[in-house]
């Protein structure tokens, strides 16, 4: 997922690199002690409970083991939450509904792929999550996480499966831009100053004040429209940079608004400084509509601006976690995706998952230091990860990583504890399970046959739409609290739809003259919105462009028929590519071999992912990381973490329940053996002990 701007004036440039990609993980700490206040007391109630002795023993020893732990839902959460029991000898079973783990993580490969033949092996795309930031602190648990696997995988001689990372391109200033039938589209370098055909002199609504260059005594010119999100986004990210704190009580202060209620109720035009010009209006007033819904149409898309101000200023913050952190003059942009398709990343953790062995401490504490975690042994962070291919290696003013060499370990042998095609149709709370300890029932579906299992602790993994089960007489969950049940049911989920479609030849390359070195992305008005160009594939005579747009675009694009949509993406791709006629070079309406379409399937029952509407961060976030019944019931996810559609807030969400599992039957050695093993990712648990701190010492 990516929500940031298209046009090049709007990229942040005053942001703190050295708090790049903390700000997320501070502002859960923040949340959850300034409004986790039903979160602390459920914990420490849940944490005095006497467990049943035989549930402590086996989660606290290395004992052989029944499960202890029932997983629900195979997508990176509840791999992850799998990963991190078994590196701790914690036995479980994990259960996927469908015939593939990875949920939202997804790739499409046509049926003509062949990833040995060159001019086959480019026909994939990414159904679901593209794309990381390389060098984001937040994010680097997703690339360490790739490396821990991998020690696990040579030393079973699956070598074969070791992921590797590549360059992903996401801007080019050849990238082309097009909207209001301009008579031809522009290239992003010459974009600056164009007014895109918004201004009434070309047909457009926007008053010509806004839409004139401004040339100032000293810098580049400018149009005034495009100095308007630095000016929202400044105070914030100022204070943000002087102080978490008070940086994000100043911006919970506009938790109740969305992204467009600020920009046309809240922020004034003397907020401009100076930018302002009388002819825009009073001082006073406020943006004018047609100004929000410009922004809103080339930083985002239709209905986007509906979702939490907070959500968007944070969001900077991601974006601004994309280039060099090691380096604040560098202004490059660097992204990176798994080789021959992301899908090979949940499959590599399923077939450690059925290891007996997986991860050691070592394979995880050495692979915290490639990615720059933690410290080396020279005592200073590097980054220098020992599966990036050429193009992906770091620029020369990143540091080099010191790690001492690999462990060795020992081959495993395999022990099935990931269960395909198995969907779980609810689980009910039982006290009297487990010598009266309480325990979870969880029903499953196989082949047509009905299972019943029993665990002291179930981590559900689900889109929270998926607890909407269908059957005729029970629900997925019974007696959750009334707080849970509404979050879930509240919690906001943003549409995505994406299309793949084949070419015979890769027109964008020759035009472009820049395959090689990423073309980024298309943008336009129209409801397709973006065309993402591959970054692979090269030598390859065909190729798949790949159409992505959401909220509003995507519920437009999404209601009509497969063949309907891949119509609509031709119109859209020959809207930027006006000199040629790309239709000569389709390779035709072939479901699976030559297109696919996706909008949402049954297995998410509702939008991709999670994008919190106003006051849901402090009114639903504290409750979606709450254990229900007992602390038997754990809810997992990137619903449940403050990096909403990000790889990394489904891994942040997985390590938190085990946390708390841990806590809760005082495994403290597990403890620490997870922290050297996986890293420190869970914020929430670090708020819950600074609040005990301020009691204690009030």
């Amino acid at each position: 997922m990516s929500y940031l701007s298209f046009h090049p004036e709007h990229e942040p440039s005053q942001i703190d690199r050295k708090k790049t990609g903390k700000a997320r993980k501070a502002f859960s700490e923040w949340l959850i002690e300034n409004y986790g206040t039903d979160y602390e007391k459920s914990l420490m109630q849940q944490r005095s409970l006497k467990m049943a002795p035989e549930v402590t023993k086996a989660i606290t020893t290395d004992a052989i083991q029944k499960p202890l732990v029932g997983i629900i839902g195979g997508g990176f959460a509840g791999l992850y939450a799998g990963l991190i029991l078994q590196s701790l000898g914690i036995e479980f079973e994990l259960f996927e509904g469908s015939d593939r783990v990875g949920g939202r993580i997804d790739t499409w490969y046509s049926t003509k792929y062949d990833a040995n033949d060159k001019n086959k092996a480019g026909l994939y795309g990414e159904v679901g999550g593209m794309r990381i930031p390389q060098f984001s602190e937040d994010m680097l648990p997703v690339q360490q996480l790739t490396l821990a696997v991998n020690a696990v995988l040579q030393r079973n001689g699956m070598n074969d499966k070791m992921l590797n990372w590549r360059k992903f391109y996401y801007s080019s200033p050849e990238q082309r831009m097009r909207y209001n039938n301009m008579e031809k589209p522009i290239m992003a370098q010459d974009a600056t100053l164009d007014t895109l055909n918004f201004d009434r002199e070309q047909g457009g609504d926007i008053a010509e004040v806004w839409m004139t260059a401004v040339k100032p005594k000293d810098g580049p010119a400018y149009l005034p429209i495009n100095k308007i999100l630095d000016k929202v986004n400044e105070p914030f990210i100022k204070k943000i940079n002087q102080s978490f704190s008070d940086g994000f009580k100043m911006l919970m202060d506009y938790d109740n608004y969305s992204m467009w209620a600020y920009l046309t109720n809240v922020f004034e035009l003397k907020d401009l400084d100076e930018y302002y010009d009388p002819a825009m209006g009073s001082k006073t007033d406020h943006l004018p509509y047609n100004v929000a819904s410009y922004l809103e149409t080339l930083n985002v898309g239709t209905g986007m601006y509906s979702v939490s101000f907070v959500e968007m200023i944070l969001a900077t913050y991601d974006w601004d976690g994309s280039k060099n952190s090691y380096d604040p003059t560098d202004p490059n942009i660097y992204m990176v995706t798994l080789d021959k398709g992301m899908q090979h990343f949940p499959d590599a953790c399923k077939e450690v998952l059925n290891l007996e062995d997986g991860v050691l401490p070592d394979d995880g504490n050495r692979a915290q230091i490639l990615v720059g975690m933690i410290s080396g042994t020279n005592g200073k962070k590097g980054y220098s990860p020992d599966n990036l291919t050429p193009a992906a290696e770091p620029p020369e003013t990143v540091p080099p990583a010191h790690a001492g060499d690999p462990v060795k370990g020992k081959p495993s042998y395999k022990r099935e504890r990931v269960h395909m095609n198995h969907r779980v149709s609810g689980v009910t709370y039982d006290p009297k399970l487990f010598n009266g300890q309480g325990g979870m029932n969880m029903r499953i579906k196989h082949k047509g046959e009905s299972i019943e299992k029993q665990y002291p602790y179930v981590i559900s993994t689900l889109p929270n739409g998926a607890y909407l089960n269908g059957e005729k007489d029970s629900n997925f969950f019974e007696g959750l609290s009334f707080s849970k049940a509404r979050a879930i049911r509240e919690s906001n989920y943003m549409p995505s739809f994406k299309a793949f479609i084949t070419f015979t030849q890769q027109f964008w390359a020759i035009l472009g003259k820049r395959q090689d070195s990423g073309l980024g992305v298309g943008t336009s008005d129209r409801s397709n919105r973006q065309i993402v160009y591959p970054s692979y594939g090269y030598k390859s005579e065909s190729g798949v462009l790949q159409v992505y747009c959401w909220a509003q675009d995507a519920e437009h694009m999404g209601a009509l028929t497969d063949e309907e949509r891949v119509n609509e993406c031709l119109k859209g791709i020959q809207f930027l590519y006006p000199e040629i006629d790309i239709y000569q070079f389709f390779a035709g309406y072939k479901p699976e071999e030559t297109t696919k379409t996706w909008f949402w399937d049954n297995h998410a029952n509702g939008g991709a992912f999670a994008l919190f509407k106003p006051g849901q961060f402090k009114n639903l976030y504290p409750t979606l990381l709450t254990p229900e019944f007992e602390g038997s019931l754990l809810l997992a996810g990137e619903c449940c973490s403050v990096h909403h559609g990000w790889i990394v807030g489904a891994l942040d969400s997985a390590y938190n329940a085990v946390l708390n599992i841990l806590k809760q039957n005082g495994a403290e050695d597990k403890i620490r053996q997870m922290e050297q093993t996986w890293g420190s990712l869970s914020s929430p648990d670090t708020a819950l002990q600074k609040m005990q701190m301020i009691r204690e010492h009030a």
